[in-house]
């Protein structure tokens, strides 16, 4: 009997007989594949993996069954392996689709694997007539086409992908994430899917792992690029660029510049052509929160007119008066907001008749919310009670002073839109007005206030006033001006020829109202030339001082484990060394500054201690993620010149075999010996001790009471830096006389780290009732606390405050923002100055002052910092300004107004002759909230009622004078008070009352 036939013998007939139906079996269902492949029913295919494939025919005897010979040596004899095991590629997945058991595409394919070479592709059938035998992985793959086009799309695109949604922009703003990057996660997907098909698959996918998220439109897809060679790392860092700045409170979202993927713009996935070098955004939407990306491919949120959540708003009604969320939601509402449609129209003929009536709103009226126009509705407020203006308005004069010929205006349409807004809020007899034209109008003169999204309304106030001015400007035909070097004249002279330059060019009511002039100086950083022009002015910027705003927290040990939590102000704009910050810490914490040592505590690492040098700024930043630490030296510690920190452990196990750590470190000097050191560490326990000056150390509480060791460095591939040893379990400090910068010295050939730690592993309590739990306890725990010092409040308020009584602690007043305005600040290296002297760019110190201030006063507060060049933080500082009052005298180097320079002559040079300049706050913009999903409203002082009324879209209500002044503020209005009138608004209103 030949070999063949000896193994054949050795396998069971029973096995055999298996086997050889198996052939047979999956030799017919091969024959039939090509017929049941074109079954458009047929539309999922598996992979098999051809290695396997080959392995298993061997097993059977695929070959020699057919043919009817005697089967291979190898034959009921291999070990099989698990079905694909050579093909399946186990990366780290982003998610898994729904559903998640068994979506075809949660299962990756090593890449560049070939068909009929690496694999075959078979139907379901044949996949379940193997794993009816054998185990193995599933790779489900669907087909595209029919019939004879009909192929099966095997290579899914992989792509790098990454999650984002508020609570991990939360997790790096607030620096919890460990790892300074997002990890490389993938996902794949079909080439030839339909991308609104791949969003609705997304859409399911997001519920499988939260239920936190917007039941529709929750999901956005964004394509990130970078030159960088870590692209996550490099997402990672952009986002904490931007979001570092951001409090708990804030809404977690940020500027994002990339690609915004949506099926409006591409059909499929292969049409957006993904690249190995991008990397897949998929943003998620949290029901109650705002999208994390701001874009300026899509729309940010509104509140929707009906269901009233913040969600963008894709419905506007037809006659464009409001907008909603969804169709259900317009549908719903149509009753209610078609009532409200605009019955005025636009004819001019009309607005001109109207007149004040016993019904007339007199400036209580409403504005309908349009779809995000909250901000055109506060600014539009603050605008209606500009007494001065409105008054023009009302009384038709801006229909004589329409230009029709000025090319950058609006051949009238905005001001005639203006003109008819004004009228119904003040002689109209609806509550709520709708201003469906006036928006139109602006969008009309300035195209960024055309659609529906979030604007600011410092900003709109802005393009108003000057769209007002454009078509009113009474030059017809602007001249050319040129502008002269002071030459050595004086500043009055040099101010007024750039007014009257101004005025050959520009000339309305707004700029008889409301422009002033600034003073503007550059000084060269070189030479010290300096350069002063004066420029006209429709609102004054004012920055507000942020160092009182801030806080610095840290523990503060002032013994060795007694501690208390600190929370005090701190101003990150001095940047000071350590050394001199335990100056002001001393003062503070009532110790000697030279006592204090600060430090680093992490549970994870090793105490990292401070260098003197280093700056507190940028230590209280490092310390983000960590616990900042203070503590106070004893006097035998703080007058060691060669300090040598040594971290300690207390440990200690209870009956109930629970462990317990108290931590902390000692100074001491590295030409001490262990023994000395034993015996410094045995004196801060004096405490615990009751007879404490009775022991002897040595024999009555070493390896009694507690015992020393030093935490072994060792490791696989070191030994102990101690002992020697590799298997070492710590080691016992000795009490001998070997010097403690000996033995570092010593250490440092395997211990990397330098530095030693010390464990004190208690035995048991020094009082026979009390157990070591307690003595901690009531040593440590009991005492710990936390203090949260307030800042202290201004002493004595620069301007006088008459009308209302908010006391804010951590506040700024306007005063402080007006001087910190006026502070010199150096231009950045991309706006240099050309210095005419040393012939060079440079960046020179400029700063801004008020040399004339007009009648209406407006000031915004530069709530919205840039903290780099896209993303903008919003400062919540509570700015304290008065309501009637302000004394403007000490900020203005000439307190007449502008139109005043007709009655001074050089000879006064204007800065000699001063004269009081008293204002009066007539109306306030306010913004609460983030800057994606804020909301304005204003507050204005009524000419009538003389009364403070808020206005909040279509609500208006009356208010005290103590709720005007709040954190809220934005743009501040006021008005000069004149000889003629101790109040702002008692001359305006005596001449409206007369139409």
């Amino acid at each position: 009997m030949d070999d063949e036939n000896q193994d054949y013998i050795k396998v069971s007939q029973n096995v055999a007989d298996k086997l050889r139906r198996q052939a047979l079996e999956f030799k017919k269902l091969m024959d039939s594949f090509p017929e049941r492949f074109k079954q458009d029913h047929n539309n999922q295919y598996y992979i098999l993996s051809l290695k396997w494939l080959n392995q298993w025919k061997e097993y059977v005897s695929y070959e020699e069954q057919l043919a009817n010979k005697n089967p291979s040596k190898n034959f009921g004899k291999l070990n099989m392996e698990q079905i694909n095991n050579q093909l399946e590629d186990r990366v780290v997945k982003c998610f898994r689709y729904y559903p998640v058991k068994d979506h075809p595409w949660n299962t990756f394919m090593k890449e560049n694997l070939q068909e009929n070479i690496d694999y075959i592709i078979v139907d379901k059938d044949i996949w379940q007539f193997f794993t009816t035998y054998y185990h193995g992985t599933p790779i489900i793959r669907m087909s595209n086409g029919f019939d004879n086009d009909k192929q099966v799309a095997v290579n899914l695109l992989k792509f790098k992908s990454t999650l984002l949604y508020p609570n991990v922009i939360k997790q790096i703003a607030m620096d919890k994430c460990l790892k300074q990057t997002f990890e490389k996660e993938y996902l794949q997907v079909d080439r030839n899917m339909k991308l609104k098909d791949y969003y609705s698959l997304l859409s399911r996918t997001v519920n499988t792992f939260t239920k936190e998220f917007a039941k529709d439109n929750n999901i956005r897809i964004w394509r990130y690029k970078t030159d960088q060679k870590d692209i996550f790392k490099a997402l990672f860092t952009d986002i904490q660029k931007q979001v570092g700045e951001l409090e708990n409170s804030d809404e977690m979202s940020f500027d994002f510049i990339g690609d915004y993927i949506h099926h409006q713009i591409y059909e499929t996935i292969e049409d957006v052509g993904i690249l190995d070098d991008h990397l897949i955004i998929i943003e998620f939407k949290d029901e109650y929160k705002p999208w994390c990306i701001r874009n300026k491919a899509v729309q940010v949120e509104g509140k929707c007119e009906s269901c009233q959540i913040n969600k963008v708003l894709n419905h506007p009604c037809v006659c464009r008066k409001v907008a909603y969320c969804s169709q259900e939601c317009k549908t719903k509402d149509y009753n209610y907001h078609s009532t409200r449609c605009d019955k005025f129209g636009s004819d001019d003929d009309t607005i001109k008749g109207l007149s004040q009536q016993p019904n007339s709103v007199g400036g209580l009226a409403g504005l309908s919310n349009l779809g995000n126009t909250c901000f055109m509705n506060s600014g539009t407020q603050c605008i209606s009670n500009t007494a001065p203006l409105t008054e023009y308005f009302l009384s038709n004069q801006y229909f004589d002073e329409i230009n029709m010929n000025n090319p950058i205006g609006t051949k009238g349409q905005l001001v005639k839109r203006v003109g008819s807004l004004l009228k119904k809020l003040w002689y109209g007899e609806k509550a709520v007005v709708t201003p469906t034209n006036y928006k139109k109008a602006i969008g009309q003169f300035q195209p960024m206030f055309k659609g529906y999204h979030q604007h600011d309304s410092s900003e709109l106030i802005t393009f108003v006033l000057d769209g007002i001015h454009e078509d009113l400007n009474r030059v017809k035909k602007k001249p050319y001006v040129e502008t002269k070097d002071s030459d050595g004249r004086t500043n009055f002279v040099v101010a007024k020829e750039s007014w009257l330059n101004h005025l050959a060019r520009n000339q309305s009511i707004v700029v008889d109202l409301m422009y002033g002039q600034y003073k503007s100086t550059l000084k060269c950083p070189k030479c010290e030339r300096l350069s002063i022009t004066f420029d006209p002015y429709l609102m004054v910027q004012l920055g507000i001082p942020s160092q009182k705003k801030r806080t610095i927290s840290f523990k503060f040990y002032d013994t060795l484990f007694t501690s208390t939590t600190k929370i005090i102000p701190f101003d990150k704009n001095k940047s000071l060394s350590l050394k001199d910050y335990f100056h002001i810490l001393g003062d503070e914490l009532k110790v000697k500054p030279q006592n204090l040592i600060g430090y680093i505590s992490n549970q994870y690492s090793p105490l990292e201690f401070l260098k003197e040098n280093r700056s507190i700024v940028d230590i209280r930043k490092y310390a983000k993620r960590s616990q900042l630490c203070f503590r106070t030296l004893l006097d035998e510690e703080a007058e060691i010149v060669n300090r040598f920190p040594i971290q300690f452990t207390n440990k200690y196990v209870d009956s109930f075999k629970k462990s317990y750590q108290k931590s902390g470190f000692f100074i001491f000097d590295g030409q001490m010996t262990r023994k000395q050191m034993h015996l410094m560490l045995f004196k801060s326990f004096k405490p615990f001790f009751a007879n404490y000056e009775n022991l002897n150390y040595e024999k009555d509480v070493l390896n009694k009471y507690y015992s020393l060791f030093y935490k072994s460095n060792c490791n696989y591939w070191n030994p102990c830096s101690y002992c020697q040893n590799k298997n070492c379990n710590d080691c016992d400090v000795k009490f001998d006389d070997e010097k403690l910068d000996e033995i570092q010295i010593k250490n440092n050939s395997s211990n990397t780290q330098n530095n030693q730690e010390i464990i004190i592993l208690w035995i048991e309590s020094p009082f026979e009732s009390v157990k070591l739990a307690d003595i901690f306890d009531h040593y440590c725990s009991t005492l710990n606390k936390i203090e949260i010092e307030q800042q202290p409040q201004q002493s004595k308020l620069p301007f006088q405050n008459h009308g209302h009584s908010n006391q804010h602690s951590g506040s700024v007043t306007l005063a402080d923002c007006l001087q910190f305005s006026q502070q010199p600040e150096q231009l950045n290296a991309e706006n240099t100055w050309y210095c005419k002297v040393c012939k060079d760019h440079v960046q020179a110190f400029k700063s801004m002052q008020i040399y004339k201030a007009p009648q209406i006063l407006i000031f915004t507060l530069k709530r919205f910092k840039a903290s780099n060049r896209m993303f903008k933080q919003k400062l919540e500082t509570f700015v304290d300004f008065p309501i009637n009052g302000l004394d403007m005298t000490d900020y203005l180097i000439n307190s007449k107004t502008p139109q005043d320079y007709e009655n001074e002559t050089e000879d006064d040079n204007g800065e000699n002759n001063k004269q009081k300049a008293i204002y009066d706050l007539y109306a306030v913009s306010n913004h609460f909230g983030g800057l994606g999903g804020g909301h304005y409203t204003a507050c204005a002082k009524n000419k009538f009622t003389k009364k403070w009324y808020n206005f909040d879209d279509s609500h208006v209500g009356e208010i005290s004078d103590n709720q005007v002044v709040t954190k809220a503020a934005y743009v501040l209005c006021y008005q000069l008070r004149t000889d003629e009138s101790m109040n702002s608004q008692g001359q305006h209103t005596q001449i409206i009352e007369q139409e």
